[in-house]
C-alpha cells in the first residue's frame, strides 16, 4: 500500500513537470476585433527626374534708340522760387495781358537790348509795343505758359532756351508745343508717334510760315511732318530779366542770335 502510493506521488510530479516545460515564453496577446489592421505604407512612387529652368539671358545695359517720346522739354518754372520773383512776374503777366505799354517799360532796365542793331531802353520798347505790325503783344503773350529758366542768377523765359542740349543746331532746330501733338506722314495725314514738348530739326532754306505742316526730322533719324503753328523756333523771341537793386528788371526781350 505504501509503496503504491509513493508512485502516484511519483506519477502526479512527473506529469505537473512536463506541463511547465511545454511552455518556452509568455504568449503573444492576439490583436483587439477593435483595433481597425493597418496596412504597411506603401513605397514611394519613382520620382521623375527634376529638369533645371535654363537661366533667362540677361538684359543688355546699352539703352534703346532715343525716340520722339524721349526727348521731352516741356516748360518749367525754376525761377518761382527767387527772391522777388512772384511779385515781378505777377506785374509782368498784368502788362501783357492789359496791353499795357508803360507798365511794361517800368519793368524794363534802362539799357534794355531789343534787337542786336543797337535798339534798346525803354521808350524804344513802348514804341514796339505800340506798333500793330511788330505784333510784339502776341510774341510776349505765346511766352507766358512756357515756363523760365536760371542761370547765373538771371531769368530767362521760355525755360527751354537755357535747356538746348549742346549737340543740338539751334538755327535748324524747333520745340513741338502742346502735349499731345503728332508727328505724321504727311500734312494732315496719320499720325506716327507722339512728338510734343520735342526738338525735331528742319531745313531752313524750306521752311514756310504759310504752310500747313512742316517736314522735320527727329532725333532718332525718324521723318514726318508736324503742324506749322505748333513749331517754335529755338530762336524766337525770349524774355531776360535779373535783379538790380532789390528788384527784377528786364535787360532784354530779343529774339535772333
Amino acid at each position: 500500500m505504501t509503496q503504491r502510493l509513493a508512485r502516484l506521488l511519483f506519477a502526479t510530479a512527473a506529469l505537473a513537470a512536463l506541463a511547465g516545460c511545454g511552455s518556452g515564453s509568455e504568449p503573444q496577446a492576439s490583436p483587439s476585433a477593435s483595433e481597425p489592421y493597418q496596412a504597411p505604407p506603401a513605397p514611394p512612387p519613382a520620382s521623375e527626374p527634376v529638369v533645371e529652368p535654363e537661366p533667362e539671358a540677361s538684359q543688355s545695359a546699352t539703352p534703346a534708340p532715343a525716340t520722339v517720346q524721349e526727348a521731352r522739354y516741356a516748360p518749367r518754372d525754376e525761377c518761382l522760387k527767387q527772391p522777388g520773383w512772384p511779385a515781378f512776374h505777377k506785374a509782368l503777366v498784368a502788362a501783357i495781358l492789359k496791353r499795357d505799354a508803360q507798365a511794361m517799360s517800368k519793368l524794363a532796365a534802362p539799357d534794355i537790348a531789343l534787337d542786336y542793331g543797337g535798339g534798346n531802353g525803354p521808350a524804344e520798347l513802348v514804341k514796339r509795343l505800340n506798333d500793330p505790325d511788330t505784333k510784339l503783344w502776341l510774341e510776349l503773350e505765346a511766352m507766358l505758359p512756357l515756363g523760365c529758366a536760371v542761370q547765373g542768377g538771371l531769368a530767362a523765359m521760355p525755360w527751354v532756351f537755357w535747356n538746348v542740349p549742346e549737340d543740338i543746331d539751334s538755327y535748324s532746330a524747333m520745340l513741338v508745343l502742346g502735349d499731345d501733338t503728332p508727328m505724321r506722314d504727311k500734312p494732315g495725314g496719320k499720325p506716327l508717334a507722339p512728338a510734343g514738348w520735342s526738338i525735331v530739326g528742319i531745313d531752313p532754306m524750306d521752311f514756310d510760315s504759310e504752310a500747313r505742316a512742316i517736314r522735320v526730322t527727329t532725333h532718332d533719324g525718324t521723318k514726318g511732318y508736324i503742324e506749322t503753328a505748333k513749331l517754335r523756333s529755338l530762336l524766337d523771341y525770349r524774355l531776360i530779366a535779373e535783379p538790380k537793386q532789390g528788384q527784377w528788371q528786364i535787360t532784354a526781350f530779343i529774339a535772333g542770335d
